[in-house]
């Protein structure tokens, strides 16, 4: 069908070609480029620059200005936002792939999974054989000098309660996702007089009855995130962490979708 031989001569013009990938990115990172922008900025000759617009302009993807420089249709744009967004994608895909295969990703809804390119910058915090919890103790410690901590959590960490109270002595903000079985745990340690006091004040507690296959934290100052191995065990020897706001901001869309799930606890 002609309607299918374009877009698959639209997918082989836009990233089949070094040159032409480039010159739409760089004119959708920029908005706008004159020829003698591109030439310079990619070291090429004019004739080479001008056939590979010709052909982005066969498929609606570029066009001129009025002052003749190179700018972007909403195709160009929509389609270079997604190869970037890909690369994006590929780019934390490819650097923690073993993390990424032997792990459960269920917790992770599909939307957010195509966006998860926003954890490019992430570091992968690994425990060792004589210190297995190193990565899921580094978060805790970051949490202690967070002015706002969201966590998401199926099952009861530790240190949560002794958290929870630290932040309650600080004025700082808690909102938490757990399970029926987790957010009972806590009631019991710290105490529900006390949670119930703490709640119109400083927390915002929340069950959820799905389960979630994962541990995230969101704080002011990080994002960090840690997984159930594909046979079902939890992993605290890697927690996957970053400090970039792109990747926080995923991490906030992430405990908001939990959150819209949830039911509030009345303490």
């Amino acid at each position: 069908m002609k309607e299918d031989i374009d877009v698959d001569k639209a997918i082989r013009l836009a990233v089949c070609s070094d040159q032409r990938k480039e010159i739409l990115l760089l004119i959708c990172r920029d908005g706008v480029k004159s020829l003698r922008e591109l030439r310079d900025e990619l070291k090429l000759s004019s004739p080479a620059i001008i056939h590979a617009l010709r052909e982005l302009e066969s498929i609606h993807f570029i066009r001129q200005d009025p002052m003749r420089n190179y700018v972007l249709t909403p195709i160009g744009k929509s389609a270079g936002r997604n190869v970037i967004d890909f690369q994006a994608a590929m780019a934390v895909l490819m650097k923690y792939e073993a993390f990424w295969l032997e792990h459960d990703l269920g917790g992770i809804p599909d939307h957010l999974f195509d966006r998860i390119g926003s954890l490019r910058d992430a570091a992968l915090i690994a425990g060792t054989p004589t210190d297995i919890f190193k990565a899921l103790r580094h978060f805790v410690e970051l949490l202690r000098d967070s002015k706002v901590v969201k966590l998401i959590s199926p099952f009861y960490i530790q240190d949560i309660g002794e958290l929870v109270l630290e932040q309650f002595a600080r004025q700082q903000h808690v909102a938490l996702v757990l399970t029926d079985e987790v957010s009972h745990h806590l009631i019991d340690e710290i105490g529900r007089a006390r949670l119930s006091k703490a709640r119109s004040e400083n927390l915002t507690l929340y069950v959820t009855r799905d389960n979630p296959k994962l541990v995230l934290v969101v704080a002011d100052p990080f994002v960090a995130l840690a997984l159930y191995r594909s046979d079902g065990s939890f992993d605290y020897s890697y927690t996957l962490t970053s400090q970039n706001r792109e990747a926080i901001a995923w991490g906030q869309e992430l405990f908001d979708y939990y959150v819209a799930s949830s039911e509030s606890v009345v303490l």
